[in-house]
């Protein structure tokens, strides 16, 4: 029996090209498309079907006669309302919905087990002094003011953290492609991270193509919108003084105070021997965080001018963009790499639920991307490093 061909509209040929992920997809099938596009040949509904699922685009999407809008409604707490990205990409889109399954599982499986509403979620939802909401995060996790200095570095300080938050109930995940395909990297000028707000299973999500510094900072950013009750999609330039809401004021103050407490900060600030560039490198080393927020401490305490600031913090981004273009980050180890892609929380959560058969491996597959060998290996690593909790 005769397949049954398809026509497409060349407006969806067109907006195909310039959102889907074509990149990992054999030359073959791409050579097939253009065929399509350029009315060479007629696709069948199969091919159609088929082409759906390696870009990740729905099937019905292709049978439209214009382009579709796709809207994420998190783009609605984007902390600055940029024109230069009016769509989401086919990435964000996708790491998006990831999440949200992954925090739906979570949610059930906690209201499954009987857990209760975590008390800290917008628990300072009225708040607006920055000391208070601090104090409170610090309290919650049982954080020492000086807690840095038992840590050996940047990424040190973001495991200790991400740990801390971990143990408090909220789900941290950090990639830097989406899934397990290194062909669709996460834009960093897109997002530098976003929160999913919940009571039961609050979802952090970092995009590990960010420097280590800059996913400290997120880090802390988006648990000052837990603690506010407000979603969050951080799309924040590095160093910018404008055009920053009152809430995207507070968050930035918060993650600031949490990594360079101000009271200890004064205390370290050398006026009288050293510059201001030899006083931000050793106090970024320090606080163990970026060079940004030591400056911007410095202005905030008028040790710096504004015309110092913004000379220093555009040297350091600067710097930080040709070190990003020179160097790929290194995976390293398989397992490891998967590992820091995950909450440990989700992971032994969803290993449990499986092994007493109340998650389909199917469901383990979609969530977390892996085989069935690969996720037991994956496993046996979390509980190894965390002690089987």
């Amino acid at each position: 029996m005769a397949q049954v061909k398809v026509a497409i509209s060349p407006n969806i040929y067109e907006w195909i090209l310039q959102t889907a992920p074509l990149e990992g997809i054999d030359d073959k099938k791409i050579s097939q498309f253009h065929k399509w596009k350029n009315n060479e040949k007629q696709p069948t509904f199969n091919q159609i079907e088929d082409f759906s699922k390696k870009t990740r685009i729905p099937l019905g999407y292709f049978f439209l006669q214009t382009p579709p809008v796709e809207q994420l409604p998190l783009l609605n707490y984007r902390t600055i309302k940029s024109t230069a990205k009016t769509n989401p990409s086919r990435e964000l889109i996708d790491i998006y919905y990831h999440m949200t399954a992954i925090q739906d599982w979570m949610r059930d499986y906690l209201l499954d087990s009987g857990n209760d509403k975590l008390s800290f979620v917008g628990s300072c939802k009225n708040e607006k002094k920055v000391e208070n909401i601090t104090k409170s995060i610090r309290k919650t996790i049982n954080l020492n003011m000086d807690w840095f200095t038992k840590t050996r570095d940047q990424s040190d300080s973001f495991n200790f953290l991400r740990q801390c938050f971990e143990n408090a109930g909220i789900l941290i995940m950090k990639n830097g492609v989406v899934g397990q395909n290194s062909h669709r990297p996460l834009d960093i000028y897109e997002f530098r991270a976003f929160t999913l707000l919940d009571e039961f299973a609050p979802l952090v999500f970092i995009n590990n193509k960010d420097s280590t510094s800059g996913q400290l900072f997120s880090l802390l950013h988006e648990i000052a919108h837990i603690w506010l009750g407000l979603h969050s999609f951080y799309n924040d330039s590095y160093g910018m003084t404008f055009n920053i809401s009152p809430l995207e004021t507070i968050c930035n103050a918060v993650a600031a105070e949490l990594l360079v407490p101000q009271q200890i900060f004064i205390n370290k600030w050398d006026d009288t021997n050293l510059s201001v560039e030899e006083n931000t490198e050793k106090l970024a080393k320090f606080f163990k965080c970026g060079k940004t927020i030591i400056i911007r401490k410095a202005l905030d305490n008028k040790f710096i001018t504004n015309e110092q600031y913004q000379v220093f913090a555009n040297d350091i981004i600067a710097g930080f963009w040709q070190r990003k273009t020179k160097n790929k980050k290194n995976e390293g180890d398989y397992y490891k790499t998967i590992m820091s892609r995950y909450s440990p929380r989700f992971i032994l959560a969803l290993a449990n639920s499986f092994q007493e058969g109340k998650t389909f491996f199917k469901v383990v597959h979609k969530l977390t991307g892996t085989k069935r060998e690969i996720f037991n290996k994956f496993v046996n690593e979390v509980r190894e490093r965390y002690n089987g909790q």
